[in-house]
């Protein structure tokens, strides 16, 4: 890994210690909570910094997270595809927080790709763990290009600002149109000329995007179809299995969350 010139060893930014399922067995629910949850808000805070594309609070956010060591629930009974788990978790949150900072979901996406093939490749878990601190440099990297080159109208930035900061709002294109001051059909046809896709679904996209955040947290996939205000559960099933290639109980199978 090489930053700014100077080669630095993944280990040095990353330690994950996996609870084996033994530990989990013996201990009690709140003690093995504080054992083997790395704290919300340490994962919020790295990742905000991916968000704003500031490279070096990130990495250094991430030497904090390493000497503390990510801590882990056990998902697996290998431990390189724990590690797997891990990464395809991780790039999830990453892709997510990258869209918000201002990154183009075409791009964004298309780095996800990239990377889950790159950890399916992987044979061993210090190749996974580099993959990881990669992702997380190179997508802020992503970020801050992308920030720097601000090509998108006022109109289309206050639109796209709006519908990442309430994914969880039942919004329509009209709804959207009136907060940003336009008709329906003017901001549809801007919307399309700049991004190349229509606004609808780009909204379904960020819904889709938070719903697979959610079921990765553990929360129920009925839960998150009705909170999200997706029509009905077998409506949310078929748009999430078009955009992610699986339901939701087959994604959350894959991470061992199901519930």
């Amino acid at each position: 890994l090489h930053l700014g010139g100077i080669q630095m060893d993944s280990t040095s930014l990353m330690s994950i210690r996996v609870i084996p399922k033994s530990v989990k067995e013996e201990t009690g629910h709140h003690a093995l909570e504080r054992l083997h949850h790395t704290p919300y808000r340490d994962e919020v805070r790295l990742f905000s910094w991916l968000q704003r594309g500031d490279l070096k609070k990130l990495i250094y956010e991430l030497g904090q997270i390493g000497i503390q060591n990510i801590t882990v629930g056990q998902m697996s009974e290998n431990d390189l595809q724990q590690q797997k788990y891990m990464a395809v978790s991780f790039i999830t949150l990453a892709t997510r927080y990258a869209i918000q900072g201002g990154l183009g979901e075409s791009n964004a996406y298309a780095y996800s790709d990239e990377f889950i093939r790159r950890i399916d490749a992987a044979t061993t878990k210090r190749t996974v763990h580099a993959a990881i601190v990669d992702g997380a440099i190179e997508l802020t990297n992503m970020v801050s290009r992308a920030q720097k080159d601000l090509t998108y109208s006022p109109h289309v930035r206050r639109c796209i600002a709006y519908i990442n900061k309430n994914p969880d709002r039942k919004l329509t294109v009209a709804a959207v149109a009136a907060h940003c001051g336009l008709s329906p059909d003017y901001l549809s046809h801007l919307f399309k000329c700049e991004l190349g896709v229509n606004l609808s679904t780009y909204m379904t996209a960020q819904k889709l995007e938070l719903a697979k955040t959610l079921l990765w947290e553990g929360c129920a996939a009925e839960q998150v179809c009705y909170s999200l205000g997706f029509s009905s559960q077998s409506h949310f099933i078929a748009l999430f299995k078009r955009r992610f290639g699986m339901t939701p109980r087959e994604y959350t199978a894959l991470l061992g969350t199901e519930k």
